[in-house]
């Protein structure tokens, strides 16, 4: 888990400048890794004309005696052919995909759209995924606040505002609350913002308005769309956190 700081997100925006307009968002929750494996793998697939057609890869991909592992790479070869019918097949299959290939039939589906785009319209799309995933224009990130003092309960006026604040800043950028949770440590917040909206000053507008009432949160936000994390892991990267300070 990594704070992001104002150093890492001047680095993302000077990226996110050079994104053309025709950007693509993963909007399912994957793993990392396994976007990373789907990625490598896909750099030595190659087609055999001959016996990878698309009606003897569908069937290969039908057959339950047929291994997980060669049906991700038979995705992998329907998703690298530049056909509406190789596309057609991989979106039926993704209506209803083997629970083990699920993130593997998405991915090629994926691959397979930006194809077909670059093909038909002679135009390369960019195509953005994170760990998170997002939604149209928006990317989801997960976001822990620290409370100041370790095992603080918030009172209600504090829970209130730190929600409405969220929800109030977000807004302003056409960004969306999924989801927000207190603990006697910390709150999280699942949201949704556009690729563009300048997240660390929304984030310190929040803890600004919120600490009028008691000073309750720390500057220390953490910001990730990497992964959600678990109570457990936020724990003990705040407690890594507090003894590197000590």
């Amino acid at each position: 888990m990594e704070l992001e700081s104002d150093e890492i997100f001047d680095s993302l925006k000077d990226m996110i400048t050079n994104i053309p307009q025709n950007y693509k968002i993963l909007e399912e929750t994957i793993d990392l890794d396994v976007q990373k494996d789907f990625f490598e793998s896909s750099k030595t697939i190659s087609i055999n004309p001959e016996f990878d057609t698309i009606d003897n890869l569908i069937i290969k991909l039908n057959d339950p005696e047929i291994s997980i592992h060669v049906k991700k790479i038979t995705l992998q070869k329907l998703a690298s052919i530049d056909s509406v019918e190789a596309f057609r097949a991989l979106e039926n299959y993704n209506a209803a995909p083997k629970r083990e290939l699920r993130d593997w039939a998405i991915l090629s589906l994926q691959h397979s759209k930006m194809l077909l785009h670059s093909s038909l319209l002679d135009e390369q799309q960019v195509f953005i995924s994170t760990g998170l995933g997002g939604k149209n224009d928006k990317l989801r990130y997960f976001l822990i606040f620290p409370y100041k003092d370790k095992g603080y309960d918030l009172n209600t006026l504090q829970k209130n505002s730190l929600s409405s604040e969220l929800l109030f800043f977000l807004e302003k950028q056409k960004g969306i609350v999924e989801k927000i949770d207190f603990s006697n440590q910390f709150a999280t917040a699942m949201v949704l913002l556009p690729l563009r909206a300048p997240i660390p000053d929304i984030i310190k507008d929040v803890i600004m308005e919120c600490n009028q009432y008691g000073s309750f949160l720390s500057d220390n936000v953490l910001i990730t769309n990497m992964k959600k994390f678990s109570d457990k892991e936020i724990i003990e990267f705040l407690e890594k956190q507090d003894d590197e300070e000590d």
